[in-house]
């Protein structure tokens, strides 16, 4: 093993000095490693690679179609027919479970293909100190205690702690979800420091942005910061989403009716002389018929056409259930960079020496305040950011972010940029340093004058300072009082979640070189200029629309507290009582119990680590949440598993996130996501008004037929009319059903309670009374025909019709529970189309020979179908006249 070097170090990495560090990994700053120890540590450790995350494959998405306790009892279905030589029936109900699990097996497989073309696979290699010079390797041959060197741009290939650095900054929102780039250094920090503020190292999946820097690897693979989230990831179980819960519990209650229907009628139609074959055969026909084998196939059908609506809406669902479960969610979790906010640093404002505050407007032409402008000359000249043309044409800034930031505000403002930089032509410059805080840099003006330009943190600024401007350029000692007013005004900014940078000038003349310059104090300050990662366009009205739809936002981020805060407000996360925010420190030995008050209670978290994010997503779901997280970062990864339904990022996010997730957001935009809740609601009320259809339908045959057994008459129905009623009435109008459009107060709407089931006491009590409803327009039709032409394939015919014609009239009454049947009918012509076409494949089952040989149907006269329309019409008037009552009982209440 490595001399001294343990796993409990490597956690300590932050808090030792440089020098305690190597010697403890044994190894030379200068020479590096020699091949055959790189070789040896390689057998301790490993190599430098993750465990790999891999797509589903194939097989495992085709079997996961059949997981359901419906589809077992539809097996079972299948069985039973085959034991009774039913081939036509058990092929029927397997062809609609091959359709099912194609459905389902296709789209997801789909979704997959979509997520590998969002995953680059790149080669990664680095600058490495081996046997005395500098070498290239692949960062997967790293092992601890390598010397690595890196500059701006180049990603962090391990866990690395700090040896020296050249104005060094990396940006992390990927790991802690810090917005902005820290400034890295040498010296250690605490122990207990969080992972954020742990400047003394670089972590695997992050990236240099500006600067040069040393450092020896500490940890490499799977012993990472981002191989302990990892295992994390690994230890986190996806548990079933809400819709797979509820269609679970139906099967549950459909298994115990089923087999009652089935023992009932075969019991009383044995008591009233039935043959016991028939009675037998009719009892399993019944209950196969109580089985809504439409049920899965039009589930997973919906569940793919709004899987590819939200692909037009520029989402990717992983998963069919998720569809719906977005549908069901109470609580969305969501990090703030990227997703709230543009992840661009933009500069907002300026506070002026003067006082005078100037807020940044890019529709602004050039400035009058001569202030103003030298405020933004030191913004260009004390910058290293600079303008190229890409590859379409465009004008984009490069370099670190703050900078570049600074200078589209000078471009912004009308400042002639490469003229003022020609004519300030920069002979040195002293880069930032996290020791110093500042950077500076000097220009030659003319022969005889040196400008010297100054930015830097608020406080190390205004020490260097011993004047100030006033609006007309005229300097004015600074006196203590003003400085106190110059660092209230920065603490001002700085709640409002402005990252503030002091700028000051120092013009020398008469002096012949630069050796002669005094750049250690005797600046000018000219005030502060404010930054900010903005938030989206948009985002606000999707809160909003969140909020109306009873839908709790909760920020959870690695920045700043005051930061987080001062974003959600502008956002408007919150409730009527204000924002409350909590740091994640408060969270440390918090029980379940009151970690789950807290997260129900709390808007905003900050400086969150992965395994808080998680705890927190465990805590809501723990107190009977619904929770949706979205997410970019490795650190998002564990929570995102964790979620009821886990949304990644699709531009920025990381290959860990978008492997957990559910949904995969291609915009990375919040408000795309208020739009698939909208559709996850229209979802589950689409399945909730086909649901309603089925067991009103399939309950209407058992009551007929049951009836009919115990009032002593004929048979109406045979076992394969049974059968053919199920397969025309039951499919056709369920699909027509899933289509329906989205209802215009679907987000008005509180979400659904958490432990609803799909057979709600309220829909229950609707089928009950609409099937017996419809069971009683059958058996009198019937009763009809009976006395009009006696026992035999005539009545039955009429029987089967009147069945039919019932039915196909209670589908537009499910279209709503509320609204009339012929409400917004034109939105979807589905309905009618399911219409014509189950009447005209009972019209062909009479009017065609074979087919009404098989079905022993007869063709009817005139007044038949006179009977017969009445039944389709009877449930609609007699539904519609529910419908009204119920709305001017409402209309009374409300006034």
């Amino acid at each position: 093993m490595v001399q001294g070097w343990t796993q409990d170090l490597m956690g300590r990495a932050h808090a030792m000095a440089c020098e305690a560090v190597v010697e403890a990994l044994d190894v030379s700053l200068e020479g590096g490693l020699s091949r055959s120890e790189v070789e040896r540590r390689r057998g301790i450790w490993g190599k430098n690679e993750m465990p790999q995350l891999r797509a589903r494959s194939a097989w495992r998405i085709f079997l996961a179609q059949f997981k359901s306790l419906i589809i077992a009892l539809l097996g079972g279905a299948i069985i039973v027919a085959l034991l009774y030589d039913d081939r036509v029936e058990a092929g029927a109900i397997l062809v609609v479970l091959i359709v099912n699990a194609s459905i389902g097996f296709i789209t997801e497989r789909q979704a997959e293909r979509a997520l590998d073309a969002l995953r680059r696979a790149t080669r990664s290699v680095v600058r490495v100190r081996r046997e005395g010079r500098e070498a290239i390797v692949d960062a997967e041959d790293l092992v601890p205690g390598d010397i690595v060197l890196l500059g701006a741009g180049d990603r962090i290939p391990a866990d690395l702690r700090i040896i020296s650095t050249a104005n060094l900054w990396a940006e992390e929102s990927a790991l802690t979800g810090e917005s902005a780039p820290v400034a890295k250094g040498a010296s250690p920090v605490a122990d207990e420091a969080p992972l954020a503020e742990r400047h003394s190292m670089l972590y695997l999946g992050t990236i240099i942005v500006a600067g040069q820097g040393m450092g020896v690897v500490t940890a490499t693979g799977a012993h990472t910061e981002l191989g302990r989230i990892g295992r994390l990831v690994g230890q986190t179980a996806k548990e079933s989403t809400p819709l797979e819960r509820r269609l679970a519990d139906l099967g549950r209650r459909l298994v115990m009716f089923v087999l009652a229907i089935a023992f009932i009628i075969f019991i009383a139609g044995w008591a009233r002389g039935h043959p016991l074959p028939i009675m037998a055969e009719v009892a399993i026909s019944l209950a196969v018929a109580a089985i809504p084998e439409g049920l899965p196939a039009v589930t997973t059908l919906i569940l793919a056409l709004g899987m590819l609506r939200m692909a037009r809406e520029r989402a990717i669902v992983r998963r069919l259930p998720a569809v719906e479960t977005l549908g069901s969610v109470t609580v969305i979790c969501t990090d703030k960079t990227g997703t709230l906010t543009e992840n661009r640093m933009t500069a907002h404002s300026f506070y002026l020496s003067s006082g005078q505050i100037v807020e940044i407007s890019h529709a602004q032409a050039a400035p009058a305040d001569r202030l103003l402008e030298r405020a933004l000359l030191v913004c260009l000249l004390c910058n290293n950011a600079s303008w190229h043309v890409d590859e379409s044409g465009e004008l984009r800034a490069t370099g670190d972010p703050t900078e570049v930031a600074l200078l589209e505000a000078t471009r912004a403002r009308g400042l002639p940029v490469e003229r003022l930089r020609g004519r300030y032509r920069k002979v040195h410059e002293v880069p930032f340093d996290a020791s110093t805080m500042y950077m500076i840099t000097v220009h030659r003006a003319d022969d005889d004058h040196w400008l010297v330009a100054l930015k830097g943190a608020p406080a190390v600024i205004l020490d260097l300072c011993s004047s100030r401007y006033d609006r007309q350029l005229v300097a004015h000692m600074l006196t203590p009082q003003e400085k106190e007013c110059f660092l209230e005004a920065n603490r001002e900014m700085a709640d409002r979640a402005l990252r503030v940078l002091g700028l000051a000038e120092k013009i020398v003349a008469g002096a012949s070189a630069l050796e002669e310059l005094d750049l250690t104090g005797g600046y000018t300050f000219i005030g502060f200029v404010g930054m900010i990662d903005p938030p989206r366009a948009g985002v606000t009205e999707a809160i909003t629309r969140a909020r109306l739809a009873g839908i709790r936002i909760i920020m959870l981020t690695g920045d700043q507290l005051n930061t987080a805060c001062a974003i959600a407000r502008e956002l408007g996360i919150g409730t009527e009582h204000g924002l409350r925010a909590l740091h994640a420190r408060e969270l440390r030995d918090v029980g379940w119990d009151r970690l789950a008050e807290i997260a129900t209670a709390t808007d905003v978290f900050a400086r969150v680590s992965p395994e808080d994010k998680l705890r927190i997503v465990m805590a809501l779901k723990a107190a009977r949440e619904i929770v949706a997280v979205t997410g970019d970062g490795v650190n998002d990864a564990p929570a995102l598993k964790a979620a009821d339904v886990g949304i990644a990022m699709g531009m920025r996010g990381t290959e860990a996130a978008k492997e957990a997730a559910d949904i995969i957001l291609t915009d990375d935009n919040f408000a795309t996501l208020v739009k698939a809740i909208e559709g996850g609601r229209t979802i589950y009320a689409n399945i909730t008004k086909f649901v309603h259809s089925m067991f009103s339908h399939n309950l209407s045959e058992v009551l007929a037929i049951f009836s009919a057994i115990l009032g002593g008459l004929p048979l109406p129905l045979l076992p394969l009319q049974i059968l053919w009623v199920n397969m025309i009435t039951d499919v056709l109008p369920a699909f027509a059903l899933a289509v329906e459009p989205p209802d215009p107060e679907t987000m008005q709407r509180q979400p659904r309670p958490p432990r609803a089931t799909l057979l709600s006491r309220r829909l229950l009590w609707l089928i009950v009374w609409q099937g017996a409803m419809l069971a009683a327009l059958i058996v009198g039709a019937y009763l009809w025909a009976l006395i009009q032409y006696g026992p035999g394939a005539h009545a039955r015919t009429i029987a089967l019709l009147a069945l039919v014609a019932v039915q196909l009239g209670h589908m537009f009454n499910c279209r709503s529970r509320v609204q009339s049947a012929f409400h917004r009918l034109g939105h979807n012509r589905m309905i009618i189309l399911a219409l014509i076409i189950s009447l005209g494949l009972q019209l062909l089952a009479i009017h065609l020979s074979p087919l009404a040989t098989v079905l022993d149907l007869t063709p009817l006269a005139a007044a038949d179908y006179v009977a017969v329309g009445l039944c389709f019409t009877l449930p609609i008037v007699i539904v519609e006249t529910t419908k009204f009552i119920a709305r001017l009982k409402k209309d009374h209440h409300a006034s």
